[in-house]
């Protein structure tokens, strides 16, 4: 999915050389997903090399039941901060978040972003926040405890 093409401007000693940026998202649905941001002199080139970037530089999510993330996450870049709450009730929030998380195959997750809120920073803090969430199997090894015991405490709210 094309999230935004860019026309950018250099300054030379032989005059201004214009060129273009593409920031391109993908995903398979099912936890996989990436995103590349590619550079050409002509717009349709730079989506195909962003294009050819997301797919060199793919993530991998172990998604709650399928559809949702087991704890908040927050990932940050420069300015920006972006913050994934799991939720019950669909992708709410900032719009391109939710459609990076649609595409990752994630359904129920409330998306805040705060700070400088451009495509780029908010793509990039979102990936980082997603990078940084463990499936319930991690989080029980990491505690040194049985899975089937953290599963019956997160149904019961403890």
């Amino acid at each position: 999915m094309l999230i935004r093409t860019d026309r950018v401007s250099k300054m030379w000693r032989g005059g201004r050389v214009v060129s273009f940026r593409s920031l391109v998202v993908g995903g398979n649905l099912r936890g996989c997903g990436g995103f590349g941001l590619g550079k050409a002199f002509e717009p349709e080139d730079a989506v195909e090399i962003a294009c050819r970037m997301a797919k060199r530089n793919i993530f991998f999510v172990d998604r709650y039941r399928g559809r949702t993330i087991t704890r908040d996450l927050v990932g940050r870049q420069n300015s920006c901060k972006v913050i994934l709450r799991p939720t019950t009730n669909g992708l709410r929030g900032n719009p391109l978040c939710c459609e990076i998380l649609k595409l990752m195959g994630i359904t129920n997750v409330v998306a805040k972003a705060h700070g400088s809120r451009n495509h780029y920073n908010v793509v990039r803090a979102t990936y980082k926040a997603l990078l940084t969430h463990e499936s319930l199997d991690e989080i029980a090894m990491k505690r040194g405890l049985r899975l089937i015991n953290l599963q019956r405490k997160k149904r019961l709210g403890i």
